[in-house]
């Protein structure tokens, strides 16, 4: 049996994230790393050890190819590319693999879930500090729509990045409604009511 009859390989979606990038063009491990943490990485992160790993195992599955390249002044490199068996799988990954619910896990929330155990002062400072985060999240994202405004080959990244602008902006005007709420409440008559323990609806 040939590799392009072979059903589509059951590859986590990290696999299907790093071939993908692959489709913007030739590139190193290292350099692939780099558009994963301007691109993708806002939503998706691999770890840099797994985009190393998992370039081994497409070149390995013949997903993708590799290119050694021998440098005099600067440490050799290796040359990462798609295979058109890899785009194959590529595309019936895309079409065919059903939705998942999607998961949210942030520790800032969960903290904040328990706000009414910490001391006040360190809560808003962790609100700050999530506002701060936000604002940094967002202007990345504004130089990133900035960079590819206009270009027609990045239409489908761009309606991504385009939910991730209004993700964090809603997070920037959240947090500072949120700091604005807990200093009302730092200094209102009820405040003592809040820090009773009393975390449930």
């Amino acid at each position: 049996m040939t590799m392009a009859t072979k059903a589509k390989p059951d590859l986590p979606a990290t696999s299907w994230a790093i071939l993908g990038m692959l489709t913007f063009g030739t590139m190193s491990g290292y350099d692939l790393g780099k558009m994963v943490a301007r691109s993708i990485g806002h939503f998706f992160s691999p770890a840099k050890s797994q985009i190393y790993s998992e370039l081994r195992r497409l070149v390995d599955l013949g997903f993708a190819g590799v290119e050694h390249v021998t440098q005099t002044e600067r440490p050799n490199k290796r040359l990462y590319s798609i295979t058109p068996e890899g785009r194959r799988q590529l595309s019936r990954w895309l079409e065919s693999s059903p939705l998942e619910p999607e998961s949210y896990r942030s520790p800032f929330l969960l903290k904040l879930f328990f706000g009414s155990l910490m001391s006040p002062e360190t809560l808003m400072t962790q609100v700050k500090e999530a506002h701060a985060l936000a604002l940094h999240e967002l202007a990345e994202l504004e130089a990133v729509e900035a960079e590819i405004k206009g270009k027609p080959e990045y239409l489908y990244p761009n309606l991504v990045l385009r939910f991730g602008l209004e993700h964090n902006r809603a997070s920037v005007r959240w947090t500072a409604e949120v700091l604005s709420e807990l200093e009302r409440l730092e200094t209102g008559p009820d405040f003592d009511q809040t820090k009773k323990g009393a975390v449930g609806p």
